[in-house]
């Protein structure tokens, strides 16, 4: 015992060593401690990731609206307070993700996972109802700041700091308290620590719930839905058929299940392709529910598939599916994606060049909802004045 005692010692010893030099080597180890000092020092690095890239280039199409690219829908369904919540949420949502990937460099953050690409599905937020239950999938950050934002109770500013705090695992975090970078945090949201589909079961038993409930607590419940979210990958989990499939079950024996499944499809599980698998999925898996499609790009699209499958949830409590399709996936799933091998070039350029969010800015300069100064002030207050 005390020869394996030992040698327990003289491997974490050798382990502490090993991570000494590893510090002593390391370039970022030696630099400044603040951020804002690791910033400036590391400025040339920093202005060529992609994030960061793409961030000056919605900069200089906002400058310059000529630059900024249409959306090919002609469907105009969210309101002037909408759409200025939608790209207030849109903003956020890139903003912070460029940010939280400049911290992650500087070895101040700790979550890279990006929802570059998913900025109009704050819409999907603004569909639903403030008593709604939601779990987010964690790609789906527009959802959750749209939420937040239409309710009015948070400033724009408090929402975003609460969010960086999640990026950097801060235990001033109001939604983890420094365990995890997860969304959630509102009276009816349900935390999501899961990268697969693990929510699905739980909003599935929230939904059914009031079919079960009595009295004054059956009112208390009222015709709140549950939203629960997923990417594409995820419907091949075991978690979300099982759901999927009591949720349908239950319809089948006339039991209330008020629950809208919304899926967004990039085409891309990460590494693997999705081959077109996903409507053919639905189609074929899920006619027990109800199924809506929109182009995930159109924030207009966005807010109507949504809203119609809202419906018969919260009206006959009866189970429906989104999907929202023609997502790009502009950046690496994370900072640890190493994109280039199983991309092309051509595809990575191809999908950094598609900005969804660039488009709702100019819906909502060309309809007159927000100007050009406005739009523009709105980046630059929440961009650092350098990499």
């Amino acid at each position: 015992m005390r020869r394996l005692l030992a040698a327990r010692r003289d491997a974490v010893a050798h382990v502490a060593a090993r991570r000494v030099r590893r510090q002593r080597v390391s370039p970022r180890r030696a630099l400044s401690a603040t951020l804002a000092d690791k910033r400036a020092q590391l400025h040339k690095e920093l202005a060529v990731l992609p994030e960061v890239l793409q961030r000056a280039a919605l900069e200089a199409q906002l400058r310059d609206p000529a630059l900024l690219p249409r959306r090919r829908g002609t469907l105009v369904s969210l309101g002037d307070r909408e759409t200025a919540l939608a790209v207030d949420a849109g903003l956020a949502t890139f903003l912070l993700h460029v940010e939280a990937r400049i911290a992650a460099y500087c070895g101040e953050g700790f979550y890279t996972i990006g929802p570059g690409g998913e900025e109009a599905l704050g819409a999907a937020g603004l569909a639903l109802a403030p008593t709604d239950g939601s779990a987010l999938h964690y790609r789906h950050l527009a959802t959750q700041l749209a939420r937040q934002l239409a309710v009015g109770e948070e400033s724009l500013e408090s929402v975003i700091l609460a969010r960086a705090r999640g990026y950097c695992v801060s235990a001033s975090d109001p939604v983890t308290g420094g365990a995890h970078c997860a969304l959630g945090g509102g009276p009816h949201d349900y935390i999501v620590t899961s990268t697969l589909a693990s929510q699905a079961p739980a909003a599935v038993g929230r939904a059914l719930a009031p079919s079960f409930l009595r009295g004054a607590a059956r009112r208390a419940a009222g015709d709140a839905i549950q939203y629960v979210s997923l990417g594409d990958g995820s419907v091949n989990n075991a978690h979300f058929l099982a759901a999927a499939n009591l949720a349908e079950y239950a319809a089948h024996r006339g039991v209330g299940c008020g629950v809208v499944f919304a899926v967004s499809d990039n085409d891309r599980c990460i590494s693997l392709r999705g081959h077109g698998w996903l409507r053919e999925f639905v189609t074929r898996r899920l006619g027990g529910a109800a199924a809506f499609f929109a182009d995930g790009t159109d924030a207009h699209e966005v807010y109507a598939a949504t809203s119609k499958a809202a419906a018969p949830a919260r009206s006959r409590a009866a189970p429906a599916v989104v999907v929202f399709e023609n997502l790009p996936r502009r950046f690496g799933h994370a900072a640890t994606d190493r994109q280039g091998a199983y991309l092309s070039a051509e595809e990575i350029a191809a999908a950094a060049a598609r900005d969804p969010l660039a488009e709702l800015c100019a819906d909502a300069l060309d309809r007159g909802v927000l100007s050009r100064e406005t739009l523009l002030g709105r980046c630059l207050l929440y961009t650092s004045p350098s990499p």
